[in-house]
C-alpha cells in the first residue's frame, strides 16, 4: 500500500497555521492535541518541535490542564495593562485632540507628541512617554495633527 502524501505540504502547513490564527476553537484543539502527544510519552520538547510551539508553552498548558482541567486551555479575556487615563478622561482627551490646540489656549496650531505630553501633565496630571502620546494622536485621527516627518523630507526641512 502506498503512503499517502499531501500534494503541497508547505501550502497545507500555511493553511493550518492561518486557521489557528483565526479560530479560538482551533487553538483550543491544538493545545489538547499537543497534550495528548505528551500523554502518549513524547517530551514537551518533541511536541513543541512538532507543533511549532515553544517548549515552555507546552509545559504551561500541561500545568494548567493538570491544575484546572481542559477548560483552562480555552482562551480567556486578556485585558492587558491598565490605562493611566480613565475611560471618561480618555474620551475627553480624544475630543480635545480632534480640536485645535488653540481652542485649549495652547500656543501651537497643531498637535505634536510633545504637546500632547505637556497637555496630559498639565490638565490630567499624567506623565506619558512621547511614543504613547504619538499613538494617542494617531488613534484620535485628528484633522489638525502635525505632519509626520518622513525620511525624504527629514527633520530639518
Amino acid at each position: 500500500m502506498q503512503r499517502l502524501a499531501a500534494p503541497d505540504p508547505a501550502a497545507l502547513r500555511a493553511a493550518l497555521a492561518s486557521e489557528l490564527l483565526v479560530s479560538a476553537h482551533s487553538r483550543f484543539m491544538h493545545r489538547l492535541h499537543a497534550l495528548l502527544q505528551v500523554s502518549l510519552g513524547q517530551s514537551c520538547y518533541e511536541v513543541a518541535l512538532q507543533f511549532g510551539e515553544h517548549p515552555r508553552s507546552i509545559e504551561r498548558w500541561l500545568h494548567r490542564f493538570a491544575t484546572n482541567g481542559a477548560s483552562s486551555l480555552r482562551e480567556g479575556n486578556h485585558p492587558g495593562r491598565t490605562g493611566q487615563l480613565s475611560p471618561l478622561q480618555r474620551g475627553k482627551l480624544q475630543r480635545e485632540l480632534r480640536a485645535s490646540p488653540l481652542a485649549l489656549n495652547l500656543r501651537q496650531a497643531r498637535w505634536t507628541g510633545k504637546l500632547v505630553a505637556r497637555h496630559l501633565e498639565e490638565s490630567y496630571q499624567v506623565t506619558m512617554g512621547l511614543r504613547c502620546c504619538q499613538r494617542l494622536l494617531q488613534e484620535s485621527r485628528c484633522a489638525v495633527c502635525a505632519p509626520a516627518v518622513t525620511a525624504e523630507h527629514g527633520a530639518g526641512a
